[in-house]
């Protein structure tokens, strides 16, 4: 029996095709299993991931403008992990006041107002009573399969 080596470059390629079978979900090998399997998939997953939506309804001026508190209204799968993200730009004369805010909240499977307080930037200038432009996301975790919505507005930072 004769035995051969494997070079430096053989061993890599044999260790990338290992590592790359290993990570062949079971679902797509189920899928080859059978005919039927496609279908089942695709329906089960409908099933687990849902769509998230968020609006951003108003922003109130907190602290002198050291913060403001945003308000959005979020809708994701029931009992889902839900995370919010947010970054409020305003012009501030010759500067810019911005700040960014997340957190999370546990879904309900109905539309539920959340709130982040956002801390004005040390390095820009204080949020005012004004115009602002505020971006915000939602993802919706069920589990591993994670879907974002976003949206972004103009609004009045009010009191």
């Amino acid at each position: 029996m004769q035995l051969h080596t494997l070079s430096p470059k053989r061993l890599t390629a044999v260790a990338i095709i290992a590592c790359g079978a290993a990570l062949i979900p079971a679902a797509a090998l189920a899928a080859t299993a059978s005919p039927a399997a496609p279908a089942t998939a695709a329906r089960a997953a409908a099933s687990v991931t849902s769509t998230p939506t968020i609006s951003i309804n108003s922003a109130t001026l907190m602290a002198n403008g050291a913060a403001i508190q945003v308000v959005v209204t979020i809708t994701c799968g029931a009992g889902d992990g839900g995370n919010v993200n947010s970054t409020t730009t305003q012009a501030a004369g010759l500067r810019v006041a911005q700040g960014a805010s997340s957190f999370g909240s546990t879904c309900t499977g109905k539309p539920q107002r959340e709130s982040g307080l956002t801390a004005a930037d040390v390095n820009g200038a204080p949020f005012r009573l004004g115009i602002a432009v505020a971006q915000a996301s939602v993802t919706d975790c069920p589990g591993a399969n994670c879907t974002e919505a976003s949206t972004d507005k103009v609004l009045s930072i009010g009191k």
